[in-house]
């Protein structure tokens, strides 16, 4: 009595067929579907990327801001450089510039 007739276990076989076909699709899409494991790694690696990203604009704008406080409160600051990048001078400063000119070659006697 424990042995099936031929017919159910064709339909038995094949509906186990059917069964490993679909856990196969479900496996192959929750890997590599829009949702899948691939996608939340890439999404993972994005993430960290940006997250980081952030940390360095936010240092640059604390940076920034310290920068902007001191142009606000250290003239001294603002004149040097309007001294160095603008080549800006006090009224009555004499300005002294000193040329170089190009050397001459020194030519060496062929022996």
């Amino acid at each position: 009595m424990g042995v099936l007739p031929s017919p159910d276990r064709s339909r038995l076989g094949s509906r186990l067929r059917l069964v490993a076909i679909l856990l196969l699709v479900l496996v192959v899409a929750s890997i590599v579907g829009n949702r899948g494991l691939l996608r939340l790694y890439h999404m993972q690696q994005t993430r960290a990327a940006l997250e980081r990203e952030i940390e360095q604009l936010t240092a640059a704008n604390v940076a920034l801001a310290e920068e902007v406080r001191v142009l606000r409160t250290d003239h001294g600051r603002i004149e040097a450089i309007a001294r160095e990048d603008l080549g800006l001078v006090k009224p009555g400063e004499l300005v002294y510039e000193f040329r170089t000119t190009p050397r001459p070659e020194r030519r060496q006697d062929a022996r």
